[in-house]
């Protein structure tokens, strides 16, 4: 919700023609900030790119799709250089989009059975990858959480999903700077499990999967 309204609030802005799409013309400076030392012409084409339907403007869910992969460009660049975890050989496209679907829990078992904790160094990746969480799965997270030290994570790998996890994988989320986890701040900390949290996890799976890829659906509305 924070975030919608940020970028309806940026949106609001930029049209000032008040139709509810974004013309060249209209979007070409705030182009211009987000990719410094771009021409014109440049710009052009970026446009073009954002309108993804091809019909000569940019709409809200585009104009949104485009601030959170700059974004998330950024934060993977940051996160591989500073993450002391194993990035993962993920699909070349990744949904952001806060949904806990199979897609999303596959991906996330995916990257934790690379991991180097004590379950994942003994798991056969054809029956952990499989899209059903179960106490496994769970205690390899934990695994995590205890290796990268977050806050109360001593003695938290016992395979069941509690308060200390959820308030664990925010903290790692945080850190490792997810876009999500960031804006919403220090409250991302106390936060219950939801819709941001998978958000965030999407987002952190995005930045720590091999290549360059960061493509997603809509993911604030």
């Amino acid at each position: 919700q924070q975030r919608e309204e940020e970028f309806d609030a940026k949106f609001r802005g930029l049209d000032t023609s008040c139709d509810g799409r974004l013309q060249f013309d209209e979007v070409l400076d705030f182009l211009k900030e987000s990719k410094s030392m771009i021409t014109d012409r440049h710009a052009m084409v970026l446009f073009s790119r954002i309108d993804g339907d091809g019909t000569g403007s940019i709409d809200f869910p585009e104009f949104c799709d485009y601030i959170l992969s700059v974004e998330l460009m950024e934060a993977k660049r940051k996160c591989a250089k500073a993450s002391k975890l194993k990035q993962w050989d993920g699909p070349e496209q990744l949904k952001v989009n806060g949904s806990w679907d199979r897609e999303t829990r596959l991906a996330l078992q995916e990257f934790l059975a690379v991991q180097d904790t004590p379950t994942a160094r003994v798991v056969k990746p054809s029956h952990f990858v499989s899209g059903k969480v179960t106490a496994q799965h769970i205690i390899v997270l934990q695994e995590v959480l205890e290796a990268c030290a977050v806050r109360n994570s001593h003695g938290l790998a016992c395979g069941t999903w509690t308060e200390r996890t959820t308030a664990g994988l925010h903290e790692l989320l945080m850190r490792e700077g997810a876009p999500t986890a960031l804006a919403i701040g220090d409250t991302f900390l106390a936060d219950k499990f939801g819709k941001a949290s998978v958000m965030a996890l999407q987002e952190y799976l995005t930045m720590m999967r091999k290549g360059r890829g960061t493509a997603f659906g809509s993911a604030v509305w």
